[in-house]
């Protein structure tokens, strides 16, 4: 087992030489050893000599110090340390005696370690930032989903405690784990660096490279062309069907939202005959998106006319329901 009283040797009291005979009994009180242990707490000796603890940390730190001997691992040589009170004496004895501590280090060392602390950090740094400038050389932003370019964008704009409320209020406490999953992606494409607490990792901030906000009216007009993409309608002149996807309302969070919405940007213009009968379907497709299509019945082959498709005999239902279907397999929503 080691031995922690090897690592000390040599310690002293000193007195200042102008200090009262007086004081000079409180402070010999204060700093009675045995050993390494202070026999007399700070209370005893205030009450003691009646005085109140303010007097006694004045009389104590001006006139007195404890010096020490400790070995330093680092310099493998003993160097010496100083406390003027109890509380810093035992702080160092405490991180000698602990049965897992850091290495004790003299004043040399230290200062060693705290500049190899400092570049290591500027490392560190020159690191994040060479990490963020090639995500955005890169475009990285173009392998984010739609959602996760918002959140990008809207992180140009606010602060983590800004973006994490307004996320918190749209998406619900249910859903909230959407924008916390998008923003670690966010991460993971090297255009944010989360900054975490110790305790339980939680995401506390983010940072990104100020190279990243002047590609923001880039990563606009990459989410205004994904959501007319993604809610396109598309109009097939040879059958006069039309096709439109129904995205699902990412923020239901309300009795009263829709299931389904989004924005349409029609292309051209797009006509619906009055007086005319359209077949209409929908289809369930990834992520619950729905796909929804109208046809007029006219284009349909040599199908009887009827007023209402509900009416139609058994074959004739078949026959429709087999087109459907066959759209549904078939084109490419």
């Amino acid at each position: 087992m080691e031995n922690n009283f090897e690592k000390i040797t040599n310690i002293q009291l000193h007195i200042s030489n102008d200090c009262s005979e007086e004081h000079k009994k409180i402070i010999e009180t204060y700093w009675k050893l045995d050993g390494t242990e202070t026999v007399n707490k700070p209370m005893f000796v205030k009450d003691l000599y009646n005085i109140t603890q303010g007097v006694l940390t004045n009389i104590v730190s001006t006139y007195s110090s404890i010096t020490l001997y400790i070995y330093c691992q680092n310099c493998n040589s003993y160097e010496k340390d100083e406390a003027t009170s109890q509380y810093a004496f035992t702080h160092v004895l405490k991180g000698l005696f602990r049965k897992y501590h850091n290495p004790f280090l003299c004043t040399y060392c230290r200062e060693q370690h705290r500049e190899f602390l400092k570049l290591e950090n500027i490392r560190k740094r020159e690191q994040i930032s060479e990490r963020l400038n090639t995500a955005i050389e890169a475009e990285n932003w173009q392998n984010l989903s739609l959602f996760e370019k918002e959140v990008l964008y809207s992180c140009l704009g606010l602060d983590f405690n800004e973006l994490n409320k307004y996320y918190w209020d749209t998406l619900g406490k249910k859903k909230h784990i959407q924008f916390i999953n998008a923003i670690k992606n966010i991460e993971n494409q090297g255009l944010l660096v989360l900054e975490r607490n110790d305790w339980n990792n939680y995401i506390m901030d983010y940072e990104y490279s100020p190279k990243l906000f002047n590609y923001k009216e880039e990563i606009s007009q990459e989410i205004d062309k994904e959501t007319n993409r993604t809610n396109a309608i598309d109009h097939d002149k040879e059958t006069n069907t039309i096709k439109l996807k129904l995205t699902v309302n990412e923020y239901q969070n309300h009795p009263d939202s829709p299931t389904f919405s989004g924005i349409v940007k029609f292309p051209k213009k797009i006509v619906i005959e009055p007086n005319v009968e359209y077949i209409f379907g929908h289809w369930q497709r990834a992520n619950d998106n729905l796909y929804l299509t109208l046809t007029p019945k006219t284009d349909l082959e040599k199908l009887p006319t009827q007023k209402r498709i509900s009416k139609l005999p058994i074959p004739i239902k078949k026959g429709i329901t087999d087109f459907l279907n066959n759209m549904g397999e078939e084109y490419s929503f």
